[in-house]
């Protein structure tokens, strides 16, 4: 037992030291903004029996890893309303699951957990979810209530776009989102799948308006380097709007076997013993992506996911080996 309690104040001590936090800004206070670690935790699978959720893993093995997170320092936790919500039926849609591990975190480490959802803008989503044709900011705002009495009434910590649609002008979506922060529903405010062009629209609307635009999460990693080509991760930062990367591990996905895939899960690896002093290749991936500025939040369902993203915190990706990986994803991208 004693040993049990030396190893968890060891890891305690280790994440404090190495989850070194950023912060998304806020409304009521943008100066210090929402601390968050520099990797999150996605929930996409979370009650989704088409991504093994019941077969492959359980709510228990889920609540497992969210325990393992908090114990490493790990507070900011990714999901949406349209994670698992074919669940929602038996209350074990990602939202509600997600809602569960909140209100029981016991974790020693008393930074708070930070809650990100996203709402669907398409206005037929209420044949996924239940409710009126989704038209207008009221449609939305009142999503956004649905997402927090999913959660167990604990005001989101991030509330996002889940994806620009045609039939939402942005002013409409941004005007949900300031509605969301007048009503209580959220602290900060984000968007999702913007490009550079909505991106800056988006800011230069809420900016008006006094509201920090908190983030954009996008998909990055080191075989999709689309966002930081086109400019789009540069112009985030130049506002100082946190990009969120999902998908850090796309090149570890087995159903797309293209030789870009295999040779980047090679000389990942490769740099991982080498310069990293033996750490995994999921590890230096993670890597990568903070080493660009982003915050990768890999889906997490077990343990030993956790475990991964332990690997990676606490050190830092050297130069040397991100030209190398940016030089091969070049050459491989012209193929």
């Amino acid at each position: 037992k004693m040993r049990a309690i030396v190893d968890t104040i060891a890891l305690v001590v280790s994440a404090s030291s190495s989850a070194k936090k950023v912060a998304l800004k806020t409304r009521d206070d943008p100066s210090r903004g929402i601390p968050i670690s520099p990797i999150g935790v996605g929930t996409i699978g979370w009650g989704d029996a088409s991504r093994g959720f019941g077969t492959t893993f359980r709510e228990k093995d889920a609540f497992d890893a969210f325990q393992r997170a908090r114990k490493s320092g790990i507070n900011f936790f990714d999901t949406a309303e349209v994670y698992g919500y074919k669940g929602q039926k038996y209350e074990q849609s990602a939202e509600e699951i997600l809602g569960r591990f909140v209100k029981n975190d016991d974790s020693i480490i008393k930074d708070e957990v930070v809650v990100g959802s996203k709402v669907f803008t398409i206005p037929w989503t209420n044949a996924l979810m239940g409710g009126g044709i989704r038209l207008g900011k009221e449609s939305l705002v009142k999503a956004g209530k649905e997402s927090v009495k999913r959660m167990g009434g604990r005001r989101m910590d991030l509330w996002s776009i889940h994806f620009p649609f045609p039939s939402f002008s942005q002013d409409a979506l941004m005007s949900a989102l300031e509605e969301s922060l007048d009503v209580g529903l959220t602290r900060a405010v984000g968007v999702s799948n913007y490009n550079t062009e909505q991106l800056e629209r988006a800011f230069e609307i809420l900016e008006k308006r006094g509201i920090p635009l908190a983030s954009n999460q996008i998909e990055y990693s080191v075989v999709n380097r689309k966002a930081e080509k086109e400019g789009l991760i540069q112009s985030c930062l130049d506002r100082d709007v946190k990009v969120v990367a999902h998908s850090p591990l796309k090149a570890l996905k087995t159903t797309e076997i293209e030789e870009k895939y295999v040779i980047m899960n090679k000389l990942c690896e490769f740099i991982g013993q080498v310069n990293g002093g033996g750490k995994s290749k999921v590890s230096v991936m993670l890597n990568y992506c903070m080493a660009k500025g982003t915050i990768p939040i890999p889906g997490v369902k077990r343990v030993e996911h956790i475990e991964d993203i332990e690997n990676a915190m606490g050190w830092t990706l050297d130069e040397e080996s991100v030209l190398t990986i940016d030089e091969k994803m070049d050459y491989l991208d012209k193929l």
